[in-house]
């Protein structure tokens, strides 16, 4: 058993289960906050705070994916009577879906047991659709939800939010809302108490055993339901704001259907046959959203036929997932790496063939600066000489040599000189981070690893003024900072996606439009590479990568 009825918490919530429900027959109370301590937020907060959490579900609920508005009605009181303002409709098709559903054609509000006492009318009323985060094995379903005013004067500050799942029955109700008919969550003289409908009628005014008990879940999703109600009005009356924005870039719904798409086809076999030592399910859902992003990134701009529109190459793409998923999905490209990977064996001939174990040295390093070009057309590279010592295991230490025209031949090296149509992809890259937008092509760039143009660890400030989105003057902070720079200072118009993936490393940098795409390298590429301190060692750097062991991300 949990803690007694009528125990208090820490935070000074009551579990009220033995005290009368305010909202009167059949409803029980189940927790409230102090009623000796008031309330400093208004019923205002209160409905503003509750809104927001009947349109993100997920704030309860990490198993709640989004809710889906299918119908909503705002009245207002116009003398004494409630007064249709405006009226919307809306409809989701899941007809292309396997989702388990309930009673999801039934999107009119069903009937709610109101207290005649305080004289409650509905200033909004909302059908919602609830889509669970695995809809394949949970039941997306629809319920009803008002936010409640009071007709009598006297209530002028009473709020009740009541939601009315379309269920009929406790057997059907999915595990991520309260198994009860009905739940309210009440604003009345200046606190907020939290009330059950069960499925079972009450017999002779019992309280059934499972709600007495707070170790119950569904008397502990009460407690929540009443944490998440004062915690969002608070915020509210202090004016809080998000720190972080997402879909900002691409569709938040369009996202999640295609994350739901793609994790149903990919998730299962990558997890069962995860190769590497890292975690398979940080990875394998977190390459699982970028690809679903990516993917509706590419109908934005490209439009739905955009398969035969670009090719992607995903550098620095470790261990092939991302890879795997697109060309799996019917797009053309390839993903380069330095080493290969062991669970690029898992992977069916078709995505083998499209993983190519090469370093990455930037043709702007090996050929000829554009003005040299003008005046000797028939220069291929720039004549410089690499040297790079070397140790080995029963020789002493000696110098290897590279050219770069040797570079600019080798089949173990990668000039990144690609098709026109090719957008590129940095997926935690890390020293290819900054290089990305100095290549020439739409790109998505994931940082993480903060490293120079010569591929050594480095920490760059956030510029002054700058409000990227991310806390402080972090190495991450500055580094998202620095590649959105040099960016914009390339030319290119810059988006920011802060991603829906488990990671803390989430921000994308996105852009497709630049003026000068096919013209690349330009002369503000070579400048910039000379303001940023050259990239001496980035040959260096990198030909040592073909003989280091591959890093887990």
């Amino acid at each position: 058993m949990g803690k007694p009825n009528g125990s208090v918490h820490k935070d000074g919530f009551q579990f009220i289960v033995n005290q009368p429900s305010i909202m009167g027959p059949p409803w029980i109370s189940m927790y409230g906050t102090d009623p000796a301590v008031p309330a400093t937020f208004s019923r205002e907060n209160f409905e503003a705070a509750m809104l927001h959490v009947i349109r993100e579900p997920n704030i309860n609920s990490t198993a709640i994916l989004r809710a889906d508005i299918l119908y909503e009605d705002h009245y207002e009181l116009e003398d004494g009577k409630p007064t249709l303002k405006e009226s919307h409709r809306e409809k989701f098709d899941l007809s292309d879906t396997d989702a388990k559903r309930i009673n999801v054609d039934e999107d009119t509000p069903r009937e709610t047991f109101l207290p005649e006492d305080l004289h409650l009318f509905a200033k909004y009323s909302i059908v919602r659709r609830i889509l669970p985060r695995n809809p394949y094995k949970d039941a997306v379903i629809n319920q009803t939800c008002l936010v409640m005013n009071s007709t009598d004067p006297e209530y002028k500050e009473t709020s009740a939010i009541i939601y009315n799942p379309h269920l009929d029955s406790s057997d059907i109700c999915p595990f991520y809302i309260p198994n009860v008919k009905q739940v309210a969550i009440l604003f009345h003289k200046q606190s907020i108490t939290v009330h059950y409908i069960p499925f079972e009628e009450v017999k002779n005014k019992e309280v059934p055993e499972l709600l007495k008990d707070e170790s119950q879940r569904v008397v502990r999703t009460a407690y929540r339901l009443l944490q998440t109600a004062y915690k969002h009005s608070r915020g509210v009356m202090t004016g809080y704001e998000k720190k972080v924005n997402h879909d900002v870039v691409v569709d938040k719904v369009k996202f999640q259907d295609q994350y739901i798409n793609l994790k149903k086809k990919y998730s299962k076999f990558l997890v069962e046959n995860w190769a590497e030592s890292t975690d398979p399910k940080k990875h394998v859902f977190e390459d699982i959203s970028i690809a679903a992003f990516l993917i509706e990134l590419w109908i934005k701009i490209y439009g739905p036929d955009f398969k035969n529109k670009m090719q992607f190459r995903d550098l620095g793409c470790g261990n092939g997932v991302l890879v795997y998923i697109l060309v799996s999905e019917g797009m053309k490209g390839y993903g380069i790496d330095a080493r290969h990977r062991k669970s690029w064996s898992i992977f069916p001939q078709e995505t083998k063939n499209c993983l190519k174990e090469q370093v990455i040295i930037p043709s702007i390093l090996l050929r000829p600066h554009p003005d040299i070009k003008k005046q000797y057309p028939h220069l291929e590279h720039n004549g410089r000489l690499f040297p790079m010592k070397v140790a080995h295991e029963y020789i002493a230490p000696a110098t290897i040599v590279y050219s770069s025209e040797d570079l600019l031949k080798s089949p173990q090296v990668n000039i990144a000189e690609f098709p026109s149509d090719t957008f590129v992809i940095g997926n935690h890259s890390d020293e290819l981070t900054c290089w990305i937008p100095l290549l020439g092509y739409p790109f998505m760039v994931i940082p993480c690893c903060s490293h120079n143009l010569s591929g050594n660890r480095t920490r760059f400030n956030v510029r002054k003024g700058i409000n990227n989105g991310i806390n402080g003057n972090s190495s991450y902070a500055g580094l998202v900072d620095h590649v959105e720079d040099i960016s914009a200072k390339l030319g290119w118009k810059v988006e920011k996606e802060m991603l829906r993936i488990p990671s803390t490393r989430n921000a994308a940098v996105i852009s497709y439009e630049n003026s000068d795409i096919g013209k690349f390298p330009t002369t503000s590429a070579y400048d910039l590479l000379l303001a940023e301190g050259g990239a001496d060692n980035w040959i260096q750097n990198t030909m040592t990568l073909m003989k280091g062991h591959p890093r887990s991300h």
